[in-house]
């Protein structure tokens, strides 16, 4: 599996059933030099600045870790191609929400419904224009919200074997310009008043920067 000493998992080689819960949480939350890692604790943070009281920060937490679960059957070099994607890879990349589900399902493991959420709809955007449902505005849940933001502030602030690290005023700029279309506008003020805190995760994982 990629960035740890798992055998990699794909759509031919899946985890075992037998696998503890314990090590498949964490070979997922491992894919994209921990990202999973990272996202949960980038969602607590959110939460707590933004004085939102009403999510459990456990489930918030293993929904950060679990939100892209579906990656784990998307071939790596897609994954982490040094490149631009073709259509066709766009297409594959883009069935990683439903597949999320399907590998959690197969796993025979019963994550609760935020959790379920947050892997099927973090790729929605506030503006309706997002996947796989083209949800809109407060139609897509808050802790789902609070997941999609936190899971691009990692993506662009980390390192990736296909790029580097962007810079935290790049991130404040591109958080700014995407307000209102990607990203919940509340949120995303809170995230770019804030962005150091907000950035901590980033900044304290060796394998980030």
């Amino acid at each position: 599996m990629p960035d740890n000493e798992n055998p990699e998992w794909n759509e031919k080689t899946l985890p075992p059933k037998d696998l503890p819960l314990d090590t498949f949480i964490h070979g997922v939350a491992s894919v994209d030099r921990g990202h999973g890692f990272r996202v949960g604790e980038i969602v607590g943070i959110i939460a707590d600045l933004a004085g939102i009281t009403s999510i459990d920060r456990d489930k918030l937490k293993m929904a950060g870790k679990m939100h892209d679960a579906g990656k784990i059957l998307i071939p790596n070099e897609i994954l982490q191609a040094p490149r631009s994607l073709t259509a066709e890879e766009r297409k594959t990349v883009q069935k990683h929400p439903l597949l999320g589900l399907a590998i959690t399902q197969w796993y025979n493991h019963e994550f609760c419904e935020e959790i379920r959420d947050a892997m099927l709809m973090h790729h929605e955007r506030w503006d309706g224009t997002g996947y796989p449902f083209g949800l809109k505005g407060e139609n897509i849940p808050l802790l789902v919200r609070i997941v999609t933001l936190a899971d691009t502030i990692d993506a662009i602030a980390s390192r990736r074997d296909y790029k580097a690290p962007w810079k935290p005023d790049f991130v404040q700029t591109f958080l700014k310009h995407e307000t209102g279309k990607i990203y919940d506008p509340d949120l995303a003020k809170v995230c770019i008043d804030h962005l150091d805190k907000v950035l901590e995760p980033v900044k304290n994982c060796k394998f980030a920067h």
